[in-house]
């Protein structure tokens, strides 16, 4: 498994209760080309909303539902999770060009 940074993380705006604990910061790791069976990589890249409910349970941690997406996180967390998850799909040297410059 791909290690995790603090880039990964996003901080919720609103806390999400999972196993009866809440839980204000959710961690996205990179999928397994496996995890992505059943998804339109189009509609991934397209962040469609229906593939993201797909996609983000499998790379949350801790895992949300996508009962918990569509109910209980606010739709700018849901957002930023998506962007996130589009930061796994360039080279590296593709990221190089997304970095803000000064």
């Amino acid at each position: 498994m791909a290690p995790v940074s603090k880039l990964n993380a996003v901080t919720l705006s609103k806390p999400v209760t999972i196993d009866g604990e809440k839980v204000v910061e959710i961690t996205l790791r990179k999928p397994s080309p496996g995890e992505l069976r059943g998804l339109s990589m189009i509609d991934v890249l397209r962040m469609e909303v229906d593939t993201m409910f797909k996609l983000l349970p499998r790379i949350t941690q801790p895992p949300l539902s996508s009962v918990q997406l569509s109910s209980e996180v606010d739709l700018g967390d849901f957002n930023t999770m998506a962007q996130q998850a589009l930061l796994f799909f360039v080279t590296p040297e593709q990221a190089e060009g997304l970095q803000a410059t000064p």
